[in-house]
């Protein structure tokens, strides 16, 4: 119909006390600018289930039924000798009601990956392989600490068994690429994904196959410091970056930076070249009517 469908974590920012974990919650927009708010989406489990934290993943549709697959976070497990992350399954018909899949669980495979990053997996269906396929925010189980992270690759027939496979991209530039996020445009595919590391950003790569080699454009990111986590949707004619702006502790510009903040919506532009730029979408401007002078003012 036209919307787009917002799922996200919910920060309470202790305003439960008591009350530990992260939930998933549910808003659809068409405009950027009105939101309906769905409620809890995904419910956090209970201490002793690997969902405590319902962390990052991705909704994609197959044959009329709606698919969630998340992270599953549990910082409690490691001391019981369980991974802290795992690849969590939940369905949906109608992308309001939502049940968890307990019995599939996919886990990092320990001949490859570090057993407790293993998050925010992205799936698409893969027509050239005939299968659907998986990216994992990841990290090799060898190498520099600092230069492990890579983009690990799971692949199914079924949306119920994966089979976990060597990375799908493993680049040696840092120790985490969180959220990746894969579309093709035109003649190319672009890899999203977002680093505190080096760089606090959301970026990107672009190749004119799967298989890469993935090519670094001149400015690889959509915006600055406080864009992060981003993820885009498409409806085959626009693209938009659904990331959050960091807020900053006392709301103040000398705060030091929190983790999560505010919805930004950005619209995604495609160069001649093939690079992207970030915009604001004309829905968003529209609502801006009055001219307003900023004039210094002495003190």
């Amino acid at each position: 119909r036209g919307d787009y469908h917002l799922f996200y974590l919910k920060d309470f920012r202790g305003t439960k006390p008591g009350i530990e974990g992260i939930p998933w919650h549910h808003v659809s927009t068409r405009d950027f600018v009105s939101f309906t708010d769905h409620g809890v989406a995904l419910p956090q489990g209970s201490s002793d289930e690997q969902d405590l934290y319902v962390f990052t993943g991705s909704v994609m549709e197959h044959d009329g039924t709606f698919h969630i697959f998340y992270t599953g976070h549990n910082p409690r497990f490691p001391k019981v000798d369980k991974p802290a992350q795992a690849i969590l399954h939940a369905t949906s018909r109608d992308l309001i009601t939502w049940s968890k899949q307990p019995s599939e669980v996919l886990s990092a495979d320990p001949g490859r990956y570090e057993v407790n990053d293993w998050r925010d997996p992205f799936v698409f269906y893969n027509p050239e392989a005939g299968e659907h396929w998986m990216l994992v925010a990841a990290r090799l189980n060898r190498g520099p600490s600092n230069r492990r992270g890579c983009i690990a690759l799971a692949a199914s027939d079924d949306l119920k068994r994966w089979e976990v496979r060597d990375p799908f991209w493993a680049p040696g530039l840092c120790a985490v690429h969180e959220c990746p996020d894969l579309f093709r445009w035109g003649r190319w595919w672009y890899l999203v994904y977002s680093t505190f590391t080096e760089r606090f950003l959301t970026q990107y790569r672009m190749s004119r196959c799967l298989s890469g080699p993935w090519r670094a454009p001149v400015n690889d990111s959509f915006d600055g410091r406080a864009f992060y986590a981003a993820k885009t949707a498409g409806d085959g004619r626009r693209r938009f970056a659904f990331g959050w702006n960091a807020t900053r502790a006392g709301d103040s510009d000398e705060g030091e930076w929190q983790w999560g903040g505010s919805l930004v919506v950005h619209e995604i532009a495609q160069s001649r070249s093939g690079a992207l730029g970030a915009r604001m979408p004309p829905e968003i401007g529209r609502i801006f009517r009055h001219n307003v002078d900023l004039l210094p003012r002495p003190r």
